[in-house]
């Protein structure tokens, strides 16, 4: 072994390549010590200690971000693998451990949230020794933690481009025009042409189901008249509810309140169109087996509500 990669090996510490790594990737000081929850002056502290140990800088500032000196590049190549293997390998001893213990985290879409949680409550009583940490975002917080790895797997209302993910169809999800049941286009046969003057309730740009309900319009070469633009899926189904406007809305996520009679179906000629849920994680990722059963069980829920929200359409 060269010396200066054992003088590296004897007086380097894991954390301090962590912290240089974060450092690194964000091009900023202050956004790793965010991520890694750490002060800032820790941070600089740690990356001192790994500057002083190599004798050479690891980093120029050039106005507000900071970028990588060849010395930099150098041992951040070998710090991302080194990593990258311990992260592996983890994956590897949570998998053998199986239901012994363990974590299985997911980030889920916005309108996964709605048939999620019962699946986990069903996953925790047979598995009481599981910890299962669940968390929702729009697309591109989900884009985000597939980027930084920071969870197993995830489910998203398109499959993730340009990413070193694998993905796969986990439930279909048909989007169709609802609005209040006092609507008067309620029970008409229409076209969407006939909706361009009604008040439209659109999701905030990031989201998922926004990004996708715009794909469809433009197809269908339709402008809709936005009335509000509303932050959630909670919000839009209480828009309706108070007769707000008319909106496109995955029909899984509004199940009870269509059977309650509390939001009707419109029947819009091309509608309702399909759309899926999608199952991704990172390329090479291992899953515990716990994941796996979580996994499992989610593909069984997300047919019956596929059928479910059929039966509603037909």
């Amino acid at each position: 072994m060269p010396e200066k990669i054992s003088l590296l090996a004897r007086n380097a510490t894991l954390r301090q390549l962590q912290v240089f790594e974060s450092i690194a990737r964000n091009q900023s000081f202050t956004k790793a010590a965010e991520e890694l929850h750490l002060t800032q002056p820790t941070v600089s502290m740690q990356v001192k200690k790994l500057s002083d140990v190599l004798d050479a800088p690891l980093f120029e500032q050039i106005g507000r971000k900071v970028y990588l000196t060849a010395a930099g590049q150098a041992l951040y190549e070998a710090a991302e693998a080194i990593l990258a293997k311990l992260s592996i390998a983890e994956q590897k001893i949570n998998h053998l451990k199986g239901f012994s213990g363990g974590t299985v985290k997911l980030s889920v879409i916005s309108t996964a949230q709605y048939f999620v949680p019962k699946v986990i409550q069903e996953f925790t009583q047979a598995y009481p020794n599981v910890t299962v940490l669940m968390r929702v975002g729009n697309k591109e917080t989900l884009l985000d933690r597939i980027t930084q790895n920071k969870d197993d797997f995830y489910l998203l209302g398109q499959p993730p481009e340009g990413l070193n993910v694998s993905s796969s169809p986990l439930a279909i999800n048909p989007l169709a025009f609802v609005a209040n049941p006092n609507h008067p286009l309620v029970g008409k046969s229409l076209s969407i042409k006939d909706l361009e003057h009604e008040p439209f309730l659109m999701r905030e740009t990031g989201s998922g189901i926004r990004a996708q309900v715009e794909k469809v319009f433009q197809s269908f070469d339709f402008k809709p008249s936005v009335k509000m633009v509303l932050g959630s899926n909670e919000a839009i189904r209480l828009g309706l509810m108070q007769n707000l406007g008319i909106t496109v809305a995955s029909i899984p996520t509004l199940l009870n309140e269509i059977e309650r009679g509390e939001i009707a179906i419109l029947k819009v000629k091309g509608f309702p169109i399909n759309r899926h849920w999608y199952l991704a994680y990172p390329n090479g990722k291992v899953l515990s087996i716990a994941a796996e059963k979580l996994i499992e069980l989610l593909k069984r829920e997300g047919e019956s509500l596929s059928e479910q929200a059929f039966n509603k359409l037909s």
